[in-house]
Order: C-alpha cells, then structure tokens, then sequence
C-alpha cells in the first residue's frame, strides 16, 4: 500500500532556539501519547494524567501545554488531519485534476488505514468530536470539489451534502478496514464510487479511480 514522504542562529540566540526545539520535541511527544492512547481507547476514558504517563514525563509537565484533554485531542486531531492530508497535497500537487485530486485523497487515508491501525482508530474516535480536525479535513476536499463542479467534471446541487458524503464515505471505508470486511482493491472501489455519486459517468469513474497513487 503506498505511503507519503513526509540557517545558524547567531552564538547568542542559540540557547533559546534549544529551548524551543526542546519544548516543541516534549509537546510532540505529548501528542504522540494521545494518539497511542485514544487508538485503544474511548476519547471519554482519557485523562490528562494519562497522557503524562504514557509521554513518560511528569504531572505537572503537561499543565504546561495543555489545561484540558479537550485542548490535547485538538492538538491530536489537527496533527493528524494538517499532516496526512499536507502530504497528500504535495504529492498531487502536479494534478490538476479535481476528480483525480479527490481520488488520490480518498484512496490514500484508506491505504493508511490498512497499514497503520492505530492512525486510523485514532482518526476515526477523534473526528466526530473535534470540530477542528474536520474543518483542516474538509478544507482540501472542499477545493477538490469545487475544482471539480467548475470543469464540469462533477454534478451536485448543495456543497455541504457533497462534503458529508465524501467524508462519510471515506471513514467509512477506513473502519471497514481496520475492522477486516474490506473487499479487495478497497481503496479503488470507494473511490469510484464516491465519483459516480458525485456525477462521474461510470467509465471515467473507473478509469480515474484506477490510476496509480502518486
């Protein structure tokens, strides 16, 4: 399944540029814990706490960068959604496509799903709750969408339907593979789906759906 890619200061600022490097490496490793543990867990079961355990730093350590798990799970939320789908960007960034675009986008976070399970339940607990997350989601989709409506390319009559369906679908997809009822070349067969919805004609639907990742 493929996977995306992801000057010297001067002598006397350099002990600030380590101090922030060292705060930003520890409120990372914070955001990492919580994604570990809202993949195993309900988001409702976390507690500050809990992250500072599973960081391995102190209790007190985190009140530093977070009040309330509520501002962890945003910070995990946007990390996850700002950093998959900036990859995903930068690697169609030569399709002009908005169809193609969309494809690509769809077919990637359900090939992540496949190899990175704790990504995926991660994503998929967090993003019913976390208004931030959906809105950095739906901010790419949204200009695939449009891109696609101007070409002619796609037919659809409200925006905002258009998006849920997309967004439905495509965590849909992700937890029917993480849950093992995925059918084979799942990530294609969504794809091609969500484009005739979107007013493809079946034939390029296919054809769209069917060419490689970048």
């Amino acid at each position: 399944m493929p996977s995306p890619t992801f000057p010297s200061e001067a002598t006397e600022q350099e002990p600030l540029t380590r101090g922030h490097k060292k705060r930003e490496r520890t409120r990372r490793g914070l955001v990492d814990a919580a994604l570990r543990l809202v993949a195993r867990k309900e988001v409702g079961e976390i507690a500050l706490l809990d992250v500072a355990s599973e960081a391995a730093v102190s209790n007190g350590t985190i009140y530093n960068y977070f009040r309330t798990r509520d501002e962890v799970l945003e910070a995990v939320g946007i990390a996850m959604a700002s950093e998959f789908s900036d990859a995903i960007s930068a690697l169609s960034s030569g399709v002009h496509c908005g169809a193609q675009r969309l494809s690509i986008g769809v077919r990637m976070f359900v090939c992540r799903a496949a190899y990175d399970h704790q990504w995926a339940n991660a994503l998929l607990r967090i993003i019913h709750s976390d208004q931030a997350m959906r809105s950095r989601l739906a901010a790419h989709v949204l200009g695939d969408l449009r891109e696609g409506l101007r070409a002619g390319t796609f037919t659809y009559e409200d925006e905002g339907i258009a998006l849920d369906m997309v967004v439905s679908c495509t965590t849909g997809a992700m937890r029917s593979v993480v849950e093992g009822r995925a059918v084979g070349e799942h990530d294609q067969r969504v794809a091609e789906m969500i484009l005739k919805a979107l007013g493809v004609t079946p034939a390029r639907a296919k054809r769209i759906a069917g060419k490689p990742l970048p």
